[in-house]
């Protein structure tokens, strides 16, 4: 069967780079037979429009009924600046992505003031049919009818917790055709986090009313969750639900509605707890106490350590064919073994970024050693060095990727300059804002902004990387995956840094010089440079 795919692409022309992604995707689909591809593309590649080809492509391809798939393809992304890029291009007068997040994102018809989510927790204490809410919120509900429009179209794109949850739990999301997941560099984490649990004391002890136990070790939890915890969070919800379905409104709706919400925590805290007790294998997860601060109490939070057990139950299962995309898987194997795939049964392929290498020179400049044992010494050094990049760099916005808090505060404090935008975690997406807004030559000064943002054109001509970013040595699950997995820890560095290259070079015309301040970069790059693509080596000046 002979489809042909420029047909189906949505420009009206393709690009090198991405008919060798189509050409490449299609092959090992249709005459490997593959089940899973990646596809790792540089920025600038238009991953998108590839993913989109090739989804229809294959739907076309395998156009048979079958009940075990449905027609169409998920679009599924870690972040919803890229879900809504995909509905912006696809969408709408564009084509028909439909775009779905979850209830909370929605404005009520009915009442302006409210969420979709809100919305609907008042009105399920309110019995009367005829009322003007009920009618509104029942025929007429934005969040539902959007998630109708997501579930019909073929072509559906919505952000990894909301797909889970839904997947999981509501049993609407149903497996279809193809599935493309982009940002597929992250998965790894956010399946982390959709699995594991925490137990905390206040919740324990103010809702479930259930003693906090005093022994702390894992075996010990994991027994008290099981044959105590559980079932008295069990009945808890079960009260909950017969004290909602006697209540009515009878004129007690604050009260009713923070009985919902109650409810609807616990109920969702149940169906974690059930996925986590059935699957729980001692050797693969572990237990963190986590003190708390002020009125907080402890936590108990049990993380896996290998997320690959998870995969095919809440991602891989979701779709027939799987099309995997990032700028930064960079090692086939790994990626492949943190989602538990053979890597023979997968195709891979690298394309490199069309951008001319001499608009975006890496220079390592070395002024010290970042470690743990040698910062204290290193940063005033530091800071000259960047008063000196900025100087330089009179006129022109740019950001300082800092890896830590520590670093960004100490720069803020000696570096003294009006142009550096400092954020923490309650403002970074208000500081980004001001800078991209300013017309003044600010510079972003951010521990945290090595993915997500788009600094392109004038919002970055420089910028600079002060730290080799190595995951924290303190966190259990770093230390347990870097040991069972022998290029883990690496790969985790290599990809910040190449993220990080990446926020300022967004397409064919910016330009931006990337400065390396961290004397062991040299060590680092010596010992890992495979791990680094084509793209990122050729500018290294």
């Amino acid at each position: 069967m002979t489809i042909d795919y420029v047909k189906l692409f949505p420009y009206d022309s393709v690009r090198k780079e991405q008919e060798d992604a189509i050409k490449f995707c299609i092959d090992q689909y249709t005459k490997e037979g593959k089940r899973f591809v990646i596809v790792e593309a540089g920025t600038g590649c238009g991953k998108s429009a590839i993913g989109l080809t090739v989804g229809r492509y294959i739907n076309d391809f395998d156009s048979n009924p079958d009940e075990d798939y449905s027609d169409g393809t998920y679009f599924v992304t870690t972040q919803k600046i890229l879900q809504a890029q995909y509905a912006k291009d696809f969408g709408g007068s564009k084509g028909k992505m439909i775009s779905l997040q979850s209830s909370s994102n929605y404005r009520c018809g009915f009442n302006k003031k409210l969420s979709c989510q809100e919305s609907q927790r008042a009105l399920a204490c309110n019995n009367d049919k005829n009322s003007a809410h009920f009618k509104a919120c029942s025929f007429n509900c934005v969040y539902k009818k959007k998630k109708k429009e997501f579930l019909e179209s073929t072509e559906s794109v919505t952000n990894f917790p909301y797909f889970l949850t839904e997947a999981a739990y509501s049993g609407k999301v149903v497996p279809r055709k193809f599935m493309v997941v982009d940002e597929a560099h992250n998965v790894e984490t956010v399946l982390s986090s959709f699995v594991e649990v925490i137990v905390s004391q206040r919740f324990c002890t103010s809702i479930v009313k259930e003693k906090w136990p005093e022994r702390k070790t894992q075996q010990f939890v994991y027994k008290w969750i099981k044959d105590e915890y559980f079932p008295a969070v069990q009945i808890k919800l079960q009260y909950f639900e017969e004290q909602i379905e006697s209540m009515g409104m009878s004129g007690r709706l604050k009260e009713f509605e923070t009985l919902h919400r109650q409810f609807e925590m616990l109920s969702g805290h149940v169906e974690k707890l059930s996925t986590f007790l059935k699957g729980y294998d001692k050797d693969n997860w572990i237990l963190e106490v986590v003190e708390g601060e002020g009125r907080s109490k402890e936590k108990f939070v049990f993380r896996p350590i290998d997320v690959a057990p998870f995969a095919e139950q809440f991602i891989n299962r979701l779709g027939k064919r799987v099309l995997f995309m990032s700028a930064t898987i960079l090692d086939k194997h790994t990626f492949c073994n943190s989602l538990g795939l053979d890597p023979k049964e997968v195709g891979f392929v690298s394309i490199p970024t069309p951008f001319p290498v001499e608009n975006r020179p890496i220079i390592f400049s070395g002024v010290g050693s970042m470690s743990a044992s040698m910062i204290n010494k290193t940063l005033p050094q530091m800071a000259k060095a960047v008063k000196q990049i900025l100087n330089e760099h009179k006129g022109e916005k740019g950001i300082i990727h800092c890896h830590t808090y520590k670093i960004a505060q100490y720069l803020k404090q000696n570096v003294k300059s009006k142009r550096l935008l400092i954020h923490n975690s309650d403002n970074r997406d208000a500081v980004l804002e001001k800078h991209m807004r300013s017309l003044d030559d600010t510079v972003l000064l951010s521990p945290s902004m090595a993915e997500g943002v788009d600094l392109k054109g004038d919002a970055s001509k420089f910028q600079i990387i002060c730290k080799i970013p190595y995951p924290y040595l303190g966190d259990k699950i770093v230390k347990k995956r870097m040991h069972k997995f022998a290029d883990w820890y690496p790969l985790q560095v290599a990809k910040t840094i190449v993220q990080s290259v990446g926020r300022s070079i967004r397409s064919a015309d910016d330009q931006a010089v990337t400065y390396i301040l961290d004397n062991d970069w040299h060590r680092f790059y010596r010992k890992h440079n495979r791990m680094f693509p084509k793209s990122f080596k050729d500018s290294l000046v």
